[in-house]
């Protein structure tokens, strides 16, 4: 009697797919019910003043596969000063059209209750650089409240992704915009963790382990490149080159696990009032089916 043997069904991509590489731009969606936690450390070498490290940590959930909402955290110590809280930040963004095309497109909106400490370059817009030139108590009680806008497109050909962000930048007090860009291009790991809990393999699925690389391979390594800038103001839009921020470095991300990965960037500052050097690193763990486990939990 020929005995019949059960296959593995067809997995669903691995939280990696949907993850976004960059440290500025955005493209990707989290696929509904995903949770992701990420904290992002930065090393700055200021053009003015101390150098300071910042950080923020950052959780995204995907309310469907075309909203995902989060909340944001930053910090930063300077060399010589107390370490200090920067403020919150608040994001929603939304895919426009459901199904794939050429062109992808997202909005994307950010409320930043954040105060003159706050130096984490999550995206530069304007005129002038940003490093702190008085003092820090006063920094700290000063507020910046600014509503942050977006237009993203994105297209992937296989493995390779590039991203185009537009930002514009509404302060709350001024009611005057500022605008600013970031791109990416990035070549995807040829491997992506599969999504299957440990200790639950199936008959038939022996393929697929055997298909994981080790823990130290090329298969698990994405590389790009990434740059950010700011593009003037209401009263004056476009390039003014050594009066803006500018930034542009390699990328690199590594899948650890099918929920872990840690990606890091080098980049220079290629004006004059830019910090000189920026390294950026980051590590991300998510959870798939967020909700649901949590219901059964309890």
């Amino acid at each position: 009697m020929e005995e019949k043997v059960m296959t593995a069904a067809p997995m669903e991509p691995s939280s990696q797919e949907q993850m976004n590489p960059y440290f500025s731009a955005i493209n990707y969606n989290l696929p509904k019910d995903m949770l992701m936690l990420m904290l992002l450390p930065d090393f700055q070498i200021a053009r003015t003043g101390r150098n300071f490290l910042t950080g923020m940590t950052m959780a995204e959930y995907g309310v469907t596969d075309r909203l995902t909402v989060g909340v944001m955290a930053e910090g930063e110590k300077i060399n010589g000063l107390p370490a200090t809280y920067g403020g919150l930040r608040f994001n929603a963004y939304f895919r426009v059209f459901p199904e794939d095309h050429f062109l992808n497109f997202t909005l994307y909106g950010e409320f930043e209750d954040l105060n003159a400490a706050g130096l984490y370059k999550m995206e530069v817009a304007g005129f002038g650089g940003e490093d702190l030139e008085g003092s820090l108590r006063e920094a700290r009680n000063t507020p910046v409240r600014t509503f942050e806008q977006r237009a993203i497109v994105y297209h992937d050909w296989g493995r390779l992704n590039a991203t185009f962000n537009f930002v514009s930048e509404t302060g709350f007090d001024s009611h005057e915009n500022d605008f600013g860009y970031s791109w990416g291009v990035f070549w995807q790991p040829s491997w992506m963790a599969m999504g299957m809990d440990a200790g639950k393999a199936m008959p038939g699925m022996a393929d697929v382990n055997r298909s994981t690389p080790p823990v130290l391979s090329f298969k698990r390594l994405g590389v790009g490149v990434e740059m950010i800038g700011a593009l003037g103001n209401t009263h004056q839009f476009g390039i003014d080159w050594n009066r803006q921020q500018h930034y542009a470095g390699p990328v690199f991300s590594y899948a650890l696990s099918q929920n872990w990965s840690f990606r890091v960037e080098s980049a220079v500052g290629l004006s004059r009032v830019s910090d000189p050097f920026v390294l950026r690193m980051g590590v991300s763990y998510s959870i798939d089916q967020f909700a649901h486990r949590l219901r059964q939990a309890f």
